[in-house]
């Protein structure tokens, strides 16, 4: 007898399958585990809704694109909000050892470096659309190598070239701007 799987357990077990990497996608561009939690139930939600729609060899990266859009789209509207909320990003007791200027020194700062990181990583996927997969998968999702060669269908030697040429292109092209911060 052939039992055919329904719409709700094939998305379960895709869920089940990827809910950490959007998690850790959506917290690597915000930097803020609630919004990380909110981001991926609205990505997972959306794709429930178009789940027929997707190609199913490319639910993966449908996934990790759409965590890192709702990723922007939160920052973009983060922008809008008072600047004193990122005060709560500080840990507490560097809160009380700081007085309130260098406290606002560190918040632009902190943002600073999380807008360049942001800029690198979108230029990067301009650049290298390859690159960028694979920075991604072994820095911001922490993947081993051996998993990130499998995943792409690629040997080490490949991998570690692509590692290469990619922190080589960040470092010619944004060198000043991060001596600069």
């Amino acid at each position: 007898m052939h039992c055919e799987t329904t719409k709700e357990e094939r998305f379960d077990a895709i869920y089940r399958a990827y809910q950490n990497d959007v998690y850790k996608i959506s917290l690597y561009y915000t930097k803020d585990a609630y919004a990380a939690e909110d981001i991926a139930q609205q990505v997972f939600y959306k794709f429930y809704q178009h789940f027929e729609n997707v190609n199913p060899e490319r639910i993966r990266a449908y996934l990790l694109r759409s965590a890192r859009n709702y990723s922007y789209n939160w920052l973009r509207d983060s922008k809008r909000e008072v600047q004193g909320e990122f005060l709560e990003n500080i840990p507490e007791e560097k809160q009380l050892q700081q007085g309130v200027e260098e406290r606002y020194m560190w918040i632009e700062r902190h943002k600073e470096n999380r807008a360049l990181a942001n800029k690198i990583m979108e230029r990067l996927r301009q650049e290298n659309e390859s690159w960028y997969d694979i920075i991604t998968l072994i820095y911001c999702l922490e993947k081993s190598h051996e998993e990130v060669c499998d995943e792409l269908d690629i040997t080490r030697d490949v991998l570690y070239s692509k590692i290469y040429r990619a922190k080589r292109w960040i470092q010619k092209t944004y060198e000043e701007e991060y001596k600069s911060l």
